[in-house]
């Protein structure tokens, strides 16, 4: 039995299910739940190539500063380039849930990404203290990751339903780019108690930019009136 990759699973996804619960547990009606699961699955099939494509370009990087540095901006491009295809399709554009397909769409390759990474590091030995806190300092990076990934596939859902992609898609780059810095200590081989700075980017971007900004404001007012009036 490979421990290592059960403990891997949990820290990477219960961030990411925590949030989506926390975000749309309170909405349930207002779209189609089978629509919001059904991007936080194509999240995860769509990670499992980021996290190979990460892993390998960083072990191809670590050992200079320069690539390294200029390796997390263009993944941080590349990732949210992957989010926009995605999201701007016919089907999806004039969806006013879209912002909350791009935050679960986020969210699952957030998943994949930290179960790889956090899988990548345990296989490493250690006693049994440090790979407690490995596991808990994985576990804060995983809900820094998912944070970020929600808010920049909110953002973008937000942005194309909006009709102006391009201001949004600057922003998710920019926020994107931002936190890959806190990947730094990983890609470097440093200690597991660094690993935590992307928390610092992640939440206030996820509460004060998304949800307080576009995850309450995006559904329409006649949508949210008739919703109250049937929940009452």
């Amino acid at each position: 039995m490979d421990w290592n990759f059960y403990v891997s699973a949990i820290v990477g996804f219960v961030p990411s299910f925590g949030i989506l619960y926390a975000s749309w547990g309170k909405l349930e009606g207002l779209f189609s739940e089978k629509k919001l699961f059904f991007n936080y699955f194509i999240g995860w099939i769509v990670g499992i190539p980021i996290a190979i494509f990460f892993l390998i370009g960083m072990v191809s990087v670590r050992a200079y500063l320069d690539l390294s540095i200029f390796f997390i901006i263009l993944f941080a491009i590349f990732t949210e380039m992957a989010k926009y295809i995605y999201l701007n399709t016919p089907k999806k554009k004039d969806d006013y849930a879209l912002p909350y397909y791009g935050f679960a769409f986020g969210l699952g390759i957030s998943a994949i990404w930290s179960v790889s990474l956090t899988y990548y590091y345990l296989r490493i030995p250690m006693d049994n203290a440090n790979y407690a806190g490995a596991s808990l300092s994985f576990l804060l990076l995983a809900l820094a990751m998912a944070s970020v990934h929600a808010s920049t596939g909110s953002m973008l859902g937000f942005g194309i339903y909006k009709k102006f992609w391009e201001k949004y898609l600057l922003h998710s780059f920019g926020y994107a780019i931002l936190f890959n810095f806190s990947l730094l200590p990983f890609i470097w081989g440093m200690p597991y108690f660094l690993y935590f700075w992307g928390l610092l980017v992640g939440i206030p971007i996820l509460y004060y930019k998304v949800y307080k900004r576009i995850l309450i404001y995006t559904i329409p007012k006649k949508v949210m009136r008739e919703w109250r009036k049937n929940r009452e």
